[in-house]
């Protein structure tokens, strides 16, 4: 480029930004308040909101396979053998005939496995999945609910393989009854979803505030009516803390009990401890009449 090449575009470069343009990506864009703002050429954002989407309902999951889990298999009892030995040795012995260690201190003594006498549930595969997971109450025997339903099966098996008598499994017969019980079967129900605008609508509704408590008509000089004009002192706070107690509208005491507690913080003046009954019966119908009862099917009304 010759010098007065150069010199003319330096020039016309100067004139643009003197007047607010300047070329960027190969468009003319306007500087606001000459070369000290970018006004860009606006962009048009056509990604969709991903918090606004149709209310949907949980899935249900598919559940166990009970009949599968009641099979004893090899790979079953191996791993109920391992969750034994971490989980049951320590009282049961390892041979399953309750001699373990920990033994000698329990109250009743520990189930020996090997035998068929003195079960307190049964040892069929259904009273054994039932014992690992709610335990036997009045004895040392915990819950195992910690384990998965897989394991405490697995478990179950292994226990069942220590004692060689018959343990009168009828496979389809428990697997009604556990299913009955427990609902393996059904498989759990996956979270339902709610776009984020109707969740905060809802938080917006379940928080707000309740209107203040009124004042008595000044021509109303009633015991409750004076009662309320002179306990309570911050109409918006006890409104607020009223509509989180449940029931206060229909018990008195419930009132009585939570208003004094809470005096002088909750709205109302400390003086309240020393109303007689009546007068607690006359200031609670009072307070009552002129708190507005909440819209029904809100979160207040289902307080109270």
């Amino acid at each position: 480029m010759s010098k007065q090449s150069k010199g003319i575009a330096i020039a016309v470069v100067a004139f643009a930004a003197a007047i607010g343009l300047v070329i960027w990506g190969g468009r003319i864009v306007l500087l606001a308040g000459g070369a000290h703002e970018i006004r860009y050429p606006a962009v048009v954002d056509t990604v969709p909101d991903p918090t606004i989407f149709p209310a949907q309902e949980g899935k249900v999951t598919p559940g166990l396979d009970l009949a599968a889990l009641m099979a004893a298999t090899p790979a079953a009892l191996a791993q109920g053998k391992q969750l034994f030995a971490v989980n049951c040795v320590m009282c049961h012995g390892a041979a399953g005939k309750g001699d373990g260690a920990a033994a000698v201190a329990l109250t009743p003594k520990p189930r020996d496995f090997t035998k068929a006498a003195g079960w307190t549930v049964g040892y069929t595969m259904a009273n054994l999945y039932q014992t690992l997971t709610e335990g036997v109450k009045g004895t040392p025997m915990p819950a195992f609910d910690a384990l998965s339903p897989t394991d405490r099966f697995a478990v179950a098996h292994y226990v069942e393989s220590l004692g060689a008598f018959d343990h009168h499994d009828d496979v389809a017969a428990e697997v009604k009854q556990l299913d009955a019980r427990y609902h393996l079967g059904e498989g759990p129900r996956g979270p339902n979803k709610v776009a984020v605008p109707v969740v905060m609508a809802h938080m917006a509704a379940e928080f707000r505030a309740p209107p203040p408590v009124a004042s008595p008509p000044a021509a109303d000089v009633s015991a409750g009516a004076t009662l309320a004009r002179r306990l309570v002192r911050d109409s918006a706070r006890a409104a607020r803390v009223l509509s989180q107690i449940p029931g206060w509208r229909t018990d008195v005491g419930a009132f009585a009990r939570a208003t004094a507690a809470g005096a002088p913080d909750d709205g109302f003046r400390a003086a309240v401890a020393t109303l007689t009954p009546g007068e607690w019966k006359a200031f609670h119908d009072e307070i009552a009449k002129l708190t507005p009862a909440p819209d029904t099917g809100s979160a207040t009304n289902r307080r109270q």
